[in-house]
């Protein structure tokens, strides 16, 4: 009766630990990557970033990034969270890797932070790679072109400088 009980306690908290919303280390360790922030501009050169498939199921939309001209960054979906803010899944691709990222976009305010980054799409709605607050693209060339483009997608006019 006691190792029932004991199994039952055990397998009670691993369901609890696993459903507790505390960040996954499958996808990125945010030690190494450092939850001050995360760069998108070299994510594709990190542990993160998994060697490209022959073929991606998803193409997506490719985004102009004038200032990164040594990745490609495609929009793979958009949609409008609850408070307003726009969440966006976004591939790119470096010599010859691919990495994903999740992020928030509040295009009235221009804010911008990446929620969670993978080496594969299916990872990357699950991940936390959380770089801190939403905070101005002011100065963050890439960050104001991934936020424009995904704005304009959605329909919502990005905020004036």
């Amino acid at each position: 009766m006691k190792k029932t009980w004991l199994a039952l306690a055990v397998a009670g908290g691993l369901g609890v630990s696993a459903c507790s919303g505390a960040p996954s280390t499958d996808a990125v360790d945010n030690n190494a990557m450092g939850t001050a922030g995360v760069s998108l501009r070299n994510l594709g050169e990190t542990e993160v970033a998994a060697p490209a498939p022959p073929a991606l199921t998803v193409k997506g939309d490719l985004i102009p990034t004038p200032s990164d001209t040594a990745s490609r960054y495609f929009l793979l979906r958009e949609r409008r969270a609850i408070g307003g803010t726009v969440i966006a899944i976004i591939r790119q691709e470096h010599a010859g890797r691919v990495a994903y990222a999740r992020t928030e976009v509040d295009c009235e305010r221009r804010l911008f932070h990446v929620l969670g980054v993978a080496p594969r799409r299916s990872l990357v709605e699950t991940s936390i790679a959380y770089d801190g607050p939403l905070r101005p693209i002011a100065g963050l060339p890439l960050r104001e072109e991934l936020a424009t483009y995904v704005c304009k997608r959605s329909n919502i006019p990005l905020g004036a400088a």
